[in-house]
């Protein structure tokens, strides 16, 4: 089946997940002969795809390009654990729900482990290159400082080969970041992130840094989940009129990027970033009219469960958050397999006695997909 507008992001994750299945045995081979090019970074200037790639590389890529455009990925071998295959949104909150439904949806293989975001490396020094300067790893150094307020920590990043451009400097950093701590550890501890081209305030060598923010995790006793599980409450001052849930009085989400500009530019945005994959950011307007205002939250949260459930045990989405208003309650969702999902929702609904009470909201202008 080629790919197209009307695959939905679930059977593009079957078909990825049934090609890997039958390629394994393939891979370790490929693997086992040391290609190291079984790996693509999409990010600008990177130094990482080889200019002239292998057979099976070109393979990968091509099922890549078919099923899973926009995403990173890399294959490694672990001692003693086999192989590993990383999915990487690389650095896009958007995609990352969809890398890790892709990760929930991983059969069992033998030999294979698999991950959603880049993990630590810290395999020996390395070098990274872009527009032909060379960036050791032996020579990056960073200092670190407690940001108890937002419980992370902020870092100085010093690299005597730093050049004018703070941004090839910031791809640089960042590289390193996630090279020590993996791409969620640098999202979930790192704070503000200062550049520096001399090292006298920047002591930790890159093999230490992620024991020094374990600790100081640790020690001030941070407890904290991953992104995707991580919810971020928020409140309207004064709610207002004329715009799509304008009454909003208070929610929570784990997606706030998107409910934060959503709300602040009263209106639909454009061009949803998951669309192209055959996915849906939407939310339920529910009419909260006879909901107990003394139990009103607990209410839309009892909605949201049952919802959950039904979405998660059939592969077709998730909940992303709710919100309470003057009204409506709102619940936030990802939506994975087309019409499948919608009549999942309408299922739930009509299960809770809410089928002519509710609508389905898109928080993206169709018009701009």
């Amino acid at each position: 089946m080629s790919n197209n507008d009307e695959t939905t992001f679930k059977q593009r994750v079957e078909f990825f997940w049934k090609w890997f299945a039958e390629s394994a045995d393939e891979l370790v081979h490929h693997i086992d002969l040391g290609q190291a090019d079984l790996e693509l970074d999409r990010t600008e200037d990177s130094a990482t795809v080889p200019e002239v790639q292998s057979e099976i590389a070109q393979t990968v890529n091509a099922v890549m390009d078919m099923w899973l455009p926009g995403f990173n990925y890399v294959f490694g071998s672990e001692a003693g654990k086999g192989y590993s295959f990383t999915l990487s949104p690389n650095g896009d909150v958007d995609l990352r729900f969809l890398a890790e439904y892709w990760l929930s949806r991983a059969p069992e293989i033998d030999r294979w482990r698999f991950y959603s975001s880049r993990q630590p490396g810290l395999h020996g020094d390395f070098n990274i290159e872009i527009e032909g300067v060379n960036f050791s790893s032996a020579d990056v150094r960073f200092g670190v400082e407690v940001n108890q307020e937002r419980e992370v920590v902020d870092v100085v990043v010093g690299h005597p080969n730093f050049v004018d451009d703070d941004g090839i400097n910031s791809q640089v950093a960042f590289i390193f970041l996630d090279e020590a701590l993996g791409e969620i550890g640098t999202e979930m501890w790192i704070g503000k992130i200062e550049l520096a081209g001399t090292q006298s305030k920047t002591p930790l060598e890159i093999s230490s840094l992620a024991a020094e923010v374990v600790s100081l995790a640790s020690m001030h006793q941070w407890e904290k989940q991953t992104p995707e599980k991580t919810y971020t409450g928020y409140s309207v001052e004064k709610p207002g009129e004329g715009y799509p849930r304008s009454d909003t009085i208070a929610g929570a989400t784990c997606h706030f990027k998107l409910v934060g500009e959503f709300m602040e530019r009263e209106g639909l945005l454009s061009g949803d970033p998951v669309a192209s994959h055959g996915a849906r950011f939407v939310y339920l307007a529910i009419d909260a009219s006879d909901f107990d205002q003394e139990n009103e939250v607990q209410q839309r949260v009892d909605i949201e469960n049952q919802l959950n459930e039904l979405l998660t045990d059939h592969g077709s989405g998730r909940v992303l958050g709710g919100a309470t208003g003057i009204s409506h309650a709102y619940i936030d969702l990802m939506l994975v397999d087309g019409e499948a999902s919608v009549d999942l929702v309408q299922q739930s609904m009509e299960l809770q006695n809410l089928a002519t009470r509710y609508r389905i909201e898109p928080f993206f202008d169709p018009a701009t997909v």
